[in-house]
């Protein structure tokens, strides 16, 4: 078998070494050195892309942890904001109770049959999600909208009961239709034509022939004629059970059928019908009933 001489010098005065092996020894060594130089390749490579990937997982994870901070300062001060909402409420809950203490209306129930009326669901986190900032501010959320839908069904309560108040004080004869002196009050006297008591049903209000006569509320015209009595008549129906009347006018300024506001001109102060002199008759009648103007009157 053919063999190869190897010699080896540790340096030129040392012996020499020899080593005889075979001819195809170099060949395998080759081959070895090969795939150990393959192996270390693969390996060097796979460590190379282990370590890039690591380093690009490191960069993210710092990413994430930045982002981690800015989110909790975030829901910290989200969780802050509200609580100066839900403070916010009850501020409004305690403005919503003095309303209706100041308007003689219960109390809106408190309990959640009242929001059985439709609207979102209760948010709710998934497991991932539940930490106690986040679950504290889902709840804080739940609360917040259960207080707000209250709140709404309340004020709308609130609104509708004092749009009701509002027409009902528009249409209150609250104010004198003109000035001058009360020549004779609600209730009996004597009948300045026949000298025998009588029952007064208004106020006579003696000033000028011609003077303005302004309505004392908001109302309908429901009448305007010439009576015996009365001369020029006006009727006012406020839509709420009172009527008014005015009498001894010298004209007329409005219609039946016109609506009218409270300080709205309706007629002037005359002197027709059954009258000593110029002077206006108002009288207020309630649901049939002759009542004293001056209950009403507040200026």
């Amino acid at each position: 078998m053919k063999k190869y001489t190897v010699m080896i010098m540790s340096d030129p005065t040392a012996k020499v070494r020899k080593i005889r092996v075979p001819a195809f020894a170099p060949v395998q060594l080759i081959s070895a050195a090969v795939a150990v130089l393959l192996v270390i390749g693969i390996l060097t490579a796979y460590f190379v892309s282990d370590y890039v990937r690591m380093k690009g997982e490191l960069t993210e994870l710092n990413a994430l942890r930045k982002e981690n901070t800015v989110q909790r300062f975030q829901l910290q001060a989200f969780s802050r904001n509200l609580d100066l909402l839900n403070r916010e409420i009850d501020s409004l809950r305690n403005f919503d109770h003095k309303l209706r203490v100041l308007a003689d209306l219960e109390e809106t129930p408190d309990s959640d049959t009242l929001l059985g009326i439709g609207g979102p669901e209760k948010l709710n986190l998934p497991p991932a999600y539940q930490t106690d900032l986040a679950g504290q501010i889902v709840d804080d959320l739940n609360t917040l909208q259960q207080n707000t839908a209250r709140q709404e069904i309340s004020y709308q309560e609130l609104i509708d009961f004092f749009s009701d108040q509002k027409s009902l004080l528009a249409s209150t004869p609250s104010i004198w239709p003109v000035r001058g002196w009360v020549t004779s009050g609600f209730g009996k006297r004597l009948d300045p034509f026949t000298g025998y008591p009588k029952m007064h049903e208004g106020l006579d209000i003696a000033t000028h022939t011609g003077t303005p006569v302004i309505a004392p509320c908001d109302g309908i015209v429901t009448r305007v004629k010439r009576d015996y009595g009365y001369g020029k008549m006006l009727e006012i129906n406020n839509g709420h059970g009172i009527v008014l009347r005015f009498g001894h006018n010298s004209k007329i300024a409005v219609k039946r059928g016109d609506r009218i506001k409270r300080g709205d001109l309706i007629c002037y102060v005359g002197n027709t019908g059954r009258s000593t002199g110029p002077h206006l008759h108002y009288e207020v009648i309630v649901n049939g009933v002759p009542v004293n103007p001056k209950k009403y009157i507040l200026n």
